[in-house]
């Protein structure tokens, strides 16, 4: 048994580098929603803030796109680069970043040229019409930026910069945000000032980016793509396709239960109704940084086939979700009074408001753990799963699910439909995902339904620090457990003096006071060849190309090993070293 196990000194420290920039960055989209929610409501009233609840669907559209070839793309771009395909990873993003401005614009211009009808889809009421057109006008014409710049955003933690994409966002809706108040305030704009600082922000954004590109502050990698790189737009599609399916679906059960409340008790309950998805837009601050820090930290180990890395992220996951659920159901169970405050929402009928977030919020308890599972099946290529969760959780749950219980319980039935729909979901999953494993016939195990390593297959798994007094120590550790699994001394020795030159390179690149001063080490001894992965937190190193007369270290892991692959993945170094048998 190796004296070394792997624990959650990178993994772990990598997760949290990304959760507060990828929650940071759903907190600037979020803005659009429930904070333009506010401001209108402050200023023109609650009516208003509805008529930005009847746009909501279009944004939500929005989403469907940038979410399907955005999420999809950064997973197989992120799984190219744990797998050292670079030249296939650069034209995934290519790609789909083409296809994301042609998207954008096309949309953009038919909305514009068929607006009438689009608003008759959206706007039933023929009193609001005329306030509500030029809302929509403008808001359709801001596709062409936001489809765009998202799915840039969606890519930059899979480019191991997810700081990139939050400063962004944080553009774009800070000014946004900025921008709502002048227009109404001073410009007397309407309801239409809002859309009007969603366009706003993001045409300023655009330009942003057109900048520091030009600069040579960002890059993107950008490569000619060509027919046969088509290919990657269909994965792309595949792999996100449950997301878009999130987003379509949560914009038709918006537009249904927009219209159910309206039906059961009129704008009151239209307005009640709305308040409880701006909650929803709040929740999902936490539950979008959390999927957005895990998706590309999942395919990158996925790609290289680090499945107890997977098993250690998603523990991390899970834990912080459970955290952030307690906080949320707490936050909005003891203090819904507060929410119905920053929404202007003060008639007679507070009572049933708050009565209405309480039972609503139970679903916080949830839901959360159902997003999470959607994405991680979309990881693990288990795309027809993944839509069947999306699909339920989209439309086809909740809407028999509330005609049924506002039949029985009158508009109370509609606060109760998510939150049981949400616990049984979770439910279900649980039990589909045990049932997976134990019919796998030991090929999958656990909640996660990841593969179980080949029994026969020696593998070496280990975290260990870069400290110099231990790497004599960690080096004859790896030593005997080839000397257990191997014939060949030679091989056994080889492989040891791999393994110290590449801890020795790592050491001279890293700060040996940091936190981060640590390796993950994950060997493989196959019949051909034995297949070495090595990960570290830091600058990059590339030891495959670094000079021999500065590093003599490399020059010896050169001779040793039959090849030595880098790449820099997520902000981490990922060297792959083969030697051969």
């Amino acid at each position: 048994m190796s004296g070394f196990e792997r624990n959650d000194r990178i993994i772990g420290r990598k997760f949290f580098q990304f959760l507060l920039p990828t929650v940071l960055s759903t907190v600037a989209v979020s803005l659009n929603e429930f904070v333009d929610s506010i401001i209108v409501s402050q200023l023109l009233g609650s009516s208003a803030m509805s008529m930005v609840g009847m746009g909501s669907p279009v944004m939500l559209l929005f989403a469907v796109i940038y979410m399907m070839i955005g999420s999809g793309g950064s997973v197989i771009y992120a799984e190219y680069a744990g797998k050292q395909q670079q030249d296939r990873a650069r034209s995934a993003f290519s790609v789909v970043f083409i296809a994301s401005v042609i998207i954008g614009v096309f949309i953009s211009v038919f909305g514009m040229v068929f607006i009438r009808t689009v608003t008759g889809w959206f706007c039933a009421d023929d009193s609001l019409i005329g306030a509500f057109r030029p809302y929509l006008t403008v808001l359709v014409l801001s596709g062409a930026f936001i489809i765009p710049l998202q799915v840039i955003i969606i890519f930059f933690p899979a480019f191991g910069k997810p700081h990139l994409g939050t400063m962004i966002n944080i553009c774009a809706n800070g000014i946004n945000l900025i921008m709502d108040y002048v227009f109404i305030r001073f410009f007397d704009t309407g309801v239409a000032g809002a859309s009007l600082a969603t366009l706003t922000g993001y045409i300023a954004a655009a330009v942003i980016v057109v900048i520091l590109i030009a600069a040579k502050r960002i890059s993107l990698p950008l490569v000619r793509v060509h027919l046969s790189d088509l290919d990657h737009l269909k994965e792309s599609v595949k792999r996100g396709v449950a997301s878009a399916l999130s987003q379509l679906g949560y914009c038709i059960k918006i537009y249904f239960c927009n219209n159910l409340s309206a039906s059961l008790a009129g704008m009151t309950g239209l307005t009640i109704f709305t308040v409880c998805i701006q909650c929803v837009s709040i929740v999902s601050i936490s539950i979008g940084g959390i999927v957005g820090a895990m998706a590309p930290l999942a395919s990158a180990l996925r790609g290289q086939g680090d499945f107890r890395g997977m098993r250690i992220l998603m523990k991390k996951v899970l834990l912080t979700q459970t955290l952030a659920s307690i906080v949320f159901f707490l936050m909005f169970e003891l203090r819904p009074e507060f929410f119905l405050a920053i929404y202007n929402y003060g008639d007679s009928n507070a009572k049933s408001a708050t009565a209405a977030i309480r039972i609503f919020s139970i679903m916080f308890l949830f839901r959360g753990f159902v997003m999470i599972f959607m994405y991680y099946f979309q990881v693990i290529s288990r795309n027809v799963y993944a839509a069947v969760i999306s699909i339920t959780d989209g439309f086809a749950g909740i809407i028999p699910l509330a005609v049924i219980l506002t039949r029985a319980m009158g508009i109370d039935g509609l606060w109760a439909a998510y939150p049981l729909l949400s616990a049984l979901m979770l439910l279900v999953i649980v039990i589909v995902n045990h049932e997976i494993s134990a019919r796998s016939g030991g090929q999958y195990s656990g909640i996660l339904v990841l593969p179980n390593e080949d029994a026969n297959l020696p593998v070496y798994d280990a975290t260990v620090p870069l400290e110099h007094d231990e790497t004599e120590r960690v080096v004859c550790d790896l030593q005997d457990f080839c000397k257990q699994k191997l014939t060949s001394e030679k091989t056994c020795v080889l492989i040891a003096l791999a393994f110290e030159e590449m801890i020795s390179y790592t050491a001279d690149n890293t700060d040996q006071k940091s936190a981060a001063a640590f390796i993950d080490v994950l060997l493989k001894i196959y019949p051909e060849e034995v297949l070495m992965d090595v990960r570290s937190i830091g600058k990059p190193h590339d030891p495959s190309t670094a000079p021999a007369e500065e590093y003599s270290n490399v020059d010896v892991l050169r001779k040793a090993a039959s090849s030595v692959e880098y790449n820099y993945v997520l902000g981490m170094n990922q060297t792959r070293i083969r030697i051969a048998l």
